[in-house]
């Protein structure tokens, strides 16, 4: 059968910010959020009849930001805490055999902060590092006629990492022998809306180095980079909230080591 949806709402905005110092700066804002369903959202009904799902809703949101950033002596560094609280948010309702399907939980409520740092070591030599910590939870209990099925208020939203870490470090001039190392760390995440089960916790190394030539117009670049340098076994994401027969297959593997290389050649008219 045929059918149409229609969204429109209205989205205000607001933002402040103030110089403290030439070097020293910081900002507040507020914006209204709004994400209407997409076709793959809404591709199969949650209650697995035929047809459109047209009754998931837009999820609407009101976000806070308040930050700073900084230029000195130390390098470039930026903090941010943020809050957002959705109404109608677009969650995962349960995945099956590769068939995911979408409801709208009633609130949820994520807050968290960010951190950022840059700085020019000596003299081609540059280090930078980033965490971020989120808080994603339920604001509300999501009801069941299962009373084991039900979600409850403060359980934590799957698939999302509380804590993320990122350092790198690297050698990078404009020509000649460039190279560089990074870590990223990932927290555990929940595989699904009942926080039954998570994916561990892990930290992945990766190396990379290259070369550039450059002579007149001409510009040559080659690189190779190489992931997960000590071949470390660990899940790299969940498919969530999945039912399949005769347990949830919520793992997928991440890649062992590999590597790729390139090369690129560029003239300037």
């Amino acid at each position: 059968g045929r059918g149409g949806k229609a969204c429109q709402k209205l989205l205000p905005s607001a933002a402040l910010s103030w110089e403290i110092t030439p070097r020293l700066s910081s900002y507040t804002s507020y914006g209204k959020g709004f994400e209407t369903p997409t076709f793959t959202e809404m591709a199969y009904p949650v209650t697995g009849e035929s047809g459109i799902n047209f009754d998931l809703k837009p999820a609407s949101s009101d976000n806070y930001e308040l930050g700073i950033k900084s230029e000195n002596d130390f390098g470039n560094f930026t903090a941010a805490l943020f809050q957002s609280q959705t109404q109608n948010d677009i969650v995962s309702a349960g995945t099956e055999g590769g068939r995911s399907t979408f409801r709208n939980a009633d609130k949820t409520l994520r807050k968290g902060v960010e951190l950022s740092w840059h700085k020019n070591v000596w003299r081609d030599l540059t280090a930078q590092a980033s965490y971020s910590y989120l808080n994603a939870k339920f604001d509300a209990d999501i009801a069941n006629s299962d009373p084991k099925k039900v979600v409850s208020n403060g359980n934590y939203i799957p698939g999302v990492a509380k804590n993320q870490a990122y350092v790198a470090l690297g050698w990078q001039p404009e020509t000649g022998l460039n190279a560089g190392v990074d870590v990223r760390y990932m927290d555990k995440i929940y595989v699904d809306d009942l926080n039954s089960d998570t994916a561990p916790n892990y930290s992945v190394t990766s190396a990379n180095v290259g070369y550039v030539w450059k002579s007149n117009d001409w510009k040559l670049r080659g690189y190779a980079r190489v992931d997960n340098l000590f071949d470390k076994n660990y899940v790299g994401s969940v498919i969530v909230n999945d039912s399949t027969k005769p347990e949830g297959r919520f793992f997928e593997p991440a890649d062992g080591r590999n590597w790729s290389a390139g090369l690129s050649v560029t003239k300037a008219f």
